[in-house]
């Protein structure tokens, strides 16, 4: 990165996996140029209202894409966070159409192990920053937010609702209510509300890149097999307005160059002196079914809860 080209403090990377949802965010940008790092390109350009400089990609559907992706735009820009805005698919009855999700847990829904009688989860999951999900909590209270939204944008008859619970991430586009996959995140995955393709990716980078990250979605379809009639009623461009609206007010509600006081935009104290912690997500991994986790992560923090019991 150039001194200087985006301050002090660096750009927020934005990722989206596909071009509406590039559109909806690049529609928040004033006068976007293009850069382009090693073949790939970006655009970068300052948040409507905030002074904050967003780099923007379109990054294709899927986690592999996702993680290489940000780890270029990691190695090139030096962010101070990587937010992924995009549509996903609901799991839960009341998390509808033109919702938004903030991921407080991003599920890897993928790892198993298969025996000849029986299959065993072995999922990875990970928490987002801190700051980001407090910068969003802040944010995303009431309807204030939804001033960002462009016009006929709104579904008809509601505002969209926040909820910041966990997603789950894997390689596949769920669209039905009886798919084994379907029963897998109900029974494993259960306080998931969302699933989708990319954030499982985005933070793996982010733990090997030490940078902060974010998942921020607009629900598109209820992933029941009514897609393709919801997605011809612009429900994903619905749902990719929404959440890039979402995200340009938590992006605009981040402390600025000049409020950032060292790397953690704390004002200076008694614990100064103590050693700083590490950026990017948490590591969470869990056994189900008596299962045991095997792997060294590279996290910050890896916990092992044992047999879930617990439901949503």
């Amino acid at each position: 990165m150039l001194t200087g080209e985006f301050g002090p403090a660096g750009p927020i990377i934005v990722l989206t996996a596909i071009g509406l949802e590039y559109e909806a965010v690049r529609a928040h940008l004033v006068d976007p140029r293009r850069v382009i790092h090693e073949g790939t390109w970006f655009e970068a350009g300052e948040v409507t209202g905030s002074g904050h400089q967003v780099v923007l990609a379109e990054v294709g559907p899927g986690n592999r894409a996702t993680a290489a992706f940000a780890e270029r735009a990691r190695a090139r820009f030096a962010p101070r966070a990587i937010i992924f805005v995009g549509v996903a698919g609901s799991l839960k009855p009341d998390v509808r159409l033109g919702d938004v999700v903030v991921a407080d847990k991003i599920y890897a829904y993928d790892g198993s192990k298969q025996a000849s009688d029986a299959e065993f989860a072995r999922p990875a999951a990970w928490e987002p920053s801190h700051g980001l999900l407090q910068a969003a909590k802040h944010s995303l209270r009431g309807t204030a937010w939804t001033e960002r939204v462009r016009a006929g944008a709104f579904q008809p008859d509601r505002l969209p609702e926040v909820h910041v619970k966990p997603v789950a991430a894997g390689e596949t586009v769920l669209n039905s209510m009886n798919s084994p996959l379907r029963e897998r995140l109900t029974n494993v995955f259960n306080d998931a509300v969302a699933v989708e393709m990319e954030s499982a990716g985005l933070a793996t980078a982010a733990v090997l890149g030490k940078v902060d990250v974010l998942t921020i979605r607009g629900i598109s379809d209820c992933a029941d097999g009514a897609k393709a009639s919801a997605d011809a009623r612009g429900s994903q461009q619905i749902a990719a307005a929404h959440a890039a609206a979402a995200a340009m007010a938590v992006i605009a509600a981040l402390p600025g160059d000049d409020d950032i006081s060292g790397a953690t935009g704390q004002e200076p104290g008694p614990a100064d002196d103590a050693p700083a912690l590490a950026q990017g997500p948490r590591q969470v991994n869990r056994a189900d079914r008596k299962g045991v986790v095997n792997a060294v992560q590279n996290g910050n923090q890896t916990i092992n809860y044992g047999p879930q019991v617990t439901d949503r």
